[in-house]
């Protein structure tokens, strides 16, 4: 594990060595788990990995494999510890099991993910309110997140799964009472291709608050910030993406 820290350094620096309030932003990652990862304190989940990976322009899928493989590795080790302190024999799961095995977790993955968004949900929007005083941390519209302070306590306020499994997200930040949206998508034809997303109060939808990112060859993008004019303007989110140069869609706006 402590090798794969070390790769996952250099490849940290190779990327120009972005800083972890940017790589914060860009994946939607604590620090503190960046931190983790990066320090070898525990293997990172996958999720974990393929934001990291993704932000510094890895190889997802070698980095998936190694990652997945030291899990298994650690698994293994956990199991035959455990048989051996118990005097228990080591059970064998055949490949066609652990499909079955794992196509029913994910199924109750789903299940239970969907029950907690619709209880979450109504927490997250709309973001608090203008307080009278104004917003703690003063920023200006356009300026990029991962520049400033708004990513110490960003979230991701609201997010929908779109076309081919695509993510389309708004993330807020209280302190400076500001948003920006951000597109991830997961087909892997990123190459060759663009993603775009823009970010507008719902006021003036093409007026000149209107902050919008289009990114070549990469898997997902964010926008510059747009600071919310009054506490019950919506602001909302749109993109698309490109397939061998047809555009794709991703429907509606998502607001808060």
């Amino acid at each position: 594990m402590e090798k794969f820290a070390a790769d996952l350094r250099r490849l940290r620096l190779d990327a120009d060595n972005p800083t972890q309030a940017r790589l914060q932003a860009e994946t939607g990652i604590s620090r503190s788990v960046l931190s983790d990862a990066f320090a070898g304190r525990q293997l990172p989940s996958a999720r974990t990995v393929d934001g990291i990976v993704r932000a510094c322009n890895g190889d997802i899928d070698v980095w998936l494999s190694r990652r997945d493989a030291l899990a298994g590795m650690s698994r293994d080790s956990q199991v035959d510890a455990v048989a051996k302190s118990t005097g228990k024999p080591r059970v064998s799961v055949t490949r066609g099991t652990a499909i079955a095995i794992g196509v029913g977790a994910f199924v109750i993955g789903v299940i239970a993910s969907a029950a907690t968004t619709l209880a979450v949900s109504p927490l997250l929007a709309p973001p608090a309110a203008v307080a009278e005083e104004g917003p703690a941390i003063h920023v200006s519209t356009g300026e990029d997140p991962a520049a400033t302070e708004c990513v110490e306590d960003a979230r991701v306020a609201t997010g929908d799964t779109r076309a081919d499994n695509s993510l389309l997200e708004i993330v807020w930040s209280d302190k400076c009472q500001a948003g920006w949206g951000r597109i991830t998508r997961y087909d892997g034809l990123y190459q060759g291709n663009t993603v775009t997303i823009a970010i507008y109060p719902e006021t003036a939808a093409d007026g000149p608050d209107r902050q919008e990112a289009t990114e070549h060859d990469v898997q997902g993008a964010y926008t510059t910030l747009v600071v919310r004019p009054s506490a019950d303007t919506l602001l909302c989110a749109e993109g698309s993406y490109t397939v061998d140069g047809k555009r794709i869609d991703l429907g509606d706006p998502l607001c808060i």
